[in-house]
């Protein structure tokens, strides 16, 4: 068990002995270990990006990656510490893509609708209580953001577009179990 889920466990144990009434220790330590996996990747990507004088790409990348991962799904990973380092690497990565908007990342905007429109959403049946009957909505949604950044042309969100599409592929899958299976 790694410190982000034990961390969870302690703080669910904790929370049950002093609430008796609250959710049972399962649900609480999966909840937590949501929480705490995603602030400890926002701070360590804020503090790094603050370092390195990307702050605001890296909130931008923050917001573009969590929205379109809401409409889209994708990959989730076994472990959180191992989520933890995937998130924080996704951030940096697309904080660090500040280059003039051209017609290249208008093609990678192109692309990323297209991965969306065959993949998305993908991964939410067992983590999102959205009715499967509103797929089709999520689907466009996440298109309709892709393409909102035809008009505010940020390398920042493109980045963060393309890579949140490509954990929503076959092959984002099949890298996740190679990697686990070892």
């Amino acid at each position: 068990m790694n410190i982000i889920d034990h961390s969870a466990q302690y703080l669910a144990r904790s929370i049950r002995r002093n609430y008796p009434e609250a959710g049972s220790e399962t649900a609480l330590t999966y909840s937590l270990s949501l929480v705490i996996n995603s602030s400890i990747s926002f701070f360590i990507s804020l503090v790094f990006c603050l370092f390195i004088g990307h702050l605001y790409e890296c909130l931008i990348a923050i917001c573009s990656f969590i929205i379109l991962r809401f409409f889209s799904g994708g990959l989730h990973m076994s472990s959180s510490l191992s989520c933890c380092i995937l998130s924080t690497s996704i951030i940096v990565i697309a904080s660090l893509m500040t280059y003039e908007y051209s017609y290249y990342y208008m093609l990678i905007d192109f692309l990323t609708c297209l991965i969306l429109l065959r993949t998305a959403p993908n991964g939410i049946n067992n983590v999102s209580r959205i009715d499967p009957k509103y797929y089709p909505f999520l689907k466009m949604i996440a298109v309709a953001l892709v393409c909102s950044n035809l008009i505010g042309q940020s390398t920042v969100i493109t980045s963060a577009f393309l890579i949140q599409a490509l954990l929503t592929t076959k092959p984002a899958y099949r890298l996740k179990f190679f990697l686990e299976g070892r």
